[in-house]
C-alpha cells in the first residue's frame, strides 16, 4: 500500500477540503468506481465542480482513472480510490499552520464518524433492536482499552490492522460497507 503524506499546506489543502472528503466516502461506501456525474448527483454539486475536486484528488495520489464507457456516443470516465494510507506525520520543518490544519481535519474526522455511529445506533433503538446479549449479531461497537506493547508489538498492531482493512477494502457479494476509526497512541504517565 502506498503512503500519501500531507507534509505540506498545499498537500493538507487538497486533502482536507470537506467537499473532498464527502466524495472519498462516497466512493469507499460504493465500493465501486463512479463517473463524475454519478458523483455530482449524489453529492448535490455540479459535474464540473465534481471533476474539478477528482482532478485535484488524482494530483494527489488518492483517485485515479479506473475505465472509460461509451454510454450514447459519449466517453463516460469512471474513476476509482487508490490504494493508498494518508498519513499526517510531522517533522520539525513544517510550520504551525500544517499541524493546526491536521488538528482541525482529525477533529472533523473524527467528529463526522462519532456522529455516524450515533445514527446508526438510535436508528437501531428506533427500530427496536435493543440488546444486552454479548452474542448477538453483530453491531457497531466502541471498543476502548490499554494494551501494553513494545514499540514493536504497536507497529505489527497497526500494519496488521492496515493490512486486515486492505485486504477487505474491495466490495464482495454478501458484504456491507463497515466505518473504522481507530485511535491509539502510547499514554504519557504523568
Amino acid at each position: 500500500m502506498k503512503e500519501i503524506i500531507l507534509d505540506t499546506p498545499e498537500k493538507n489543502k487538497i486533502y482536507m477540503n470537506p467537499q473532498r472528503q464527502r466524495l472519498i466516502r462516497l466512493m469507499q461506501v460504493s465500493g465501486e468506481a463512479m463517473t463524475p456525474k454519478q458523483l455530482s448527483n449524489e453529492l448535490g454539486i455540479s459535474p464540473s465542480a465534481a471533476t474539478a475536486h477528482i482532478k485535484k484528488l488524482e494530483s494527489l495520489g488518492v483517485l485515479r482513472l479506473d475505465h472509460t464507457k461509451k454510454i450514447n456516443g459519449i466517453t463516460a470516465k469512471y474513476y476509482a480510490l487508490e490504494d493508498v494510507n494518508i498519513s499526517l506525520k510531522t517533522n520539525e520543518q513544517q510550520d504551525d499552520s500544517v499541524v493546526n490544519e491536521q488538528e482541525v481535519f482529525l477533529n472533523y474526522m473524527m467528529n463526522e464518524n462519532w456522529q455516524g455511529f450515533l445514527e446508526y445506533k438510535r436508528n437501531l433503538w428506533a427500530r427496536g433492536e435493543k440488546t444486552t446479549d454479548v452474542h448477538a449479531p453483530v453491531t457497531g461497537d466502541v471498543i476502548s482499552s490499554v494494551a501494553f506493547l513494545t514499540d514493536e508489538d504497536a507497529a505489527e498492531l497497526k500494519n496488521y490492522i492496515i493490512d486486515f482493512l486492505a485486504a477487505h477494502a474491495d466490495k464482495q457479494p454478501n458484504t456491507k460497507p463497515w466505518s473504522t476509526t481507530l485511535l491509539a497512541y502510547p499514554v504519557d504517565k504523568k
